[in-house]
């Protein structure tokens, strides 16, 4: 069924409501009645009542130029007008989703701080330096710890530098009076024994020399042994008990060191030269981060979830850069719904919000990008 003609009159009306109506004046009137129309039909080729031309009536010339044009276009198409595009133009465009992200580094930004308490001797970096890996960023005044390792060195070398021979000299000379007590000492207990035969001294008298002697014996077994190893020279396991009190005194004074644990970029600076450090409570002295590896954190809302896959690839625009895009990659989805936590431009966006997180790769950029820049990334929907 062919609604050209319905469809021409509705579009005609709506014209001649705004264009108004022909210069015909009715009969009996002595002004035109806008209410009144025009009595030629659509399509009609002769003038109209007003007895002007054609192209002097508003209605009937603009009926008859829309009649024409839209009676040969509606023709050809009937009701096939809108089923299909013309060849040569364009698909409509793909449904897409929008959300925010930021940008920041892949291994996250670190806060460095002391592993001892003390005031910061040094601080050697700057905002904005670059450091390698184990680069003393700070020091702290450790002249207790100096102490100790001294003293732990100063120790490990008495140990392998033995005895000298005066002290085993002097050893030698001790075992010697006290095997001369000893000699005393044995007269002594015969006689006792002797005088205890004839019951003058006491059983305790003679049990006291007893022990006497036995006391004088070990004596002088022990400092025949202690000179001996000491004529042989210090013992490999003396030795090692030395080194290990150097090296525990040495990790001690190597902590006044604040060293990078990966390269990066120094952020921000805490504290500064004669700052004081806590060690019970960490003081961050700076914050670094390896801005040369960078991605960008998204939040996917909720009713888009579902949409968002591993290998997803999207562009975004970093906020005072809308001309400029680039492309990302989904590489990683946070497998749990959490409350929003990035920038919103919705002022009105409810507090509750919950949205999925996912970690995206930057293709090679034609702009830098920074650590801490909100995005605004698109997906087009599946």
């Amino acid at each position: 069924m062919n609604r050209t003609p319905g469809r021409v009159a509705q579009i005609s009306n709506l014209l001649y409501r705004s264009f108004g109506t022909c210069g015909r004046l009715p009969t009996g009137r002595s002004r035109p009645d806008p209410l009144r129309p025009c009595r030629l039909k659509i399509g009609d080729t002769a003038k109209c009542n007003s007895a002007l031309p054609l192209r002097r009536c508003g209605r009937c010339g603009v009926e008859a130029v829309l009649a024409a044009v839209l009676t040969l276009f509606l023709a050809g198409c009937g009701d096939d007008v809108a089923k299909a595009p013309a060849s040569g133009q364009s698909q409509p465009a793909k449904p897409q989703f929008v959300c925010t992200g930021r940008v920041e580094p892949v291994d996250g930004e670190v806060e460095v701080s002391a592993q001892m308490a003390g005031t910061l001797e040094a601080v050697l970096v700057k905002e904005g330096d670059w450091v390698e890996k184990d680069a003393i960023l700070a020091s702290v005044d450790a002249r207790r710890e100096k102490a100790q390792l001294d003293l732990a060195e100063a120790r490990l070398a008495r140990v392998k530098a033995g005895h000298g021979a005066e002290e085993i000299a002097a050893v030698v000379h001790q075992r010697e009076a006290l095997e001369a007590d000893l000699a005393y000492a044995q007269k002594e207990l015969e006689r006792a024994r002797k005088l205890r035969e004839t019951a003058a001294i006491s059983d305790d008298e003679l049990e006291s020399k007893q022990k006497r002697v036995a006391s004088l014996q070990k004596q002088i077994e022990s400092l025949g042994q202690q000179a001996a190893a000491m004529k042989r020279g210090p013992i490999p396991e003396e030795i090692a008990v030395a080194q290990a009190e150097v090296e525990a005194a040495r990790t001690s004074y190597e902590l006044r060191h604040v060293r990078a644990q990966s390269s990066g970029a120094i952020l921000h600076l805490y504290r500064h030269t004669g700052d004081y450090v806590s060690g019970n409570w960490p003081t961050p002295i700076l914050r670094m981060a390896d801005t040369n590896r960078l991605q960008v954190r998204i939040e996917v809302g909720e009713s888009d979830g579902h949409q968002v896959t591993p290998g997803m690839t999207g562009t975004f625009t970093v906020f005072g850069m809308t001309n400029e895009l680039r492309q990302l990659t989904i590489r990683t989805i946070l497998p749990s719904f959490a409350p929003k936590r990035l920038f919103d431009p919705d002022g009105n966006a409810r507090l509750d919000t919950r949205t999925l997180q996912a970690l995206c790769d930057l293709k090679e950029p034609r702009q830098p990008v920074y650590s801490g820049q909100r995005v605004l990334v698109r997906f087009h929907a599946h």
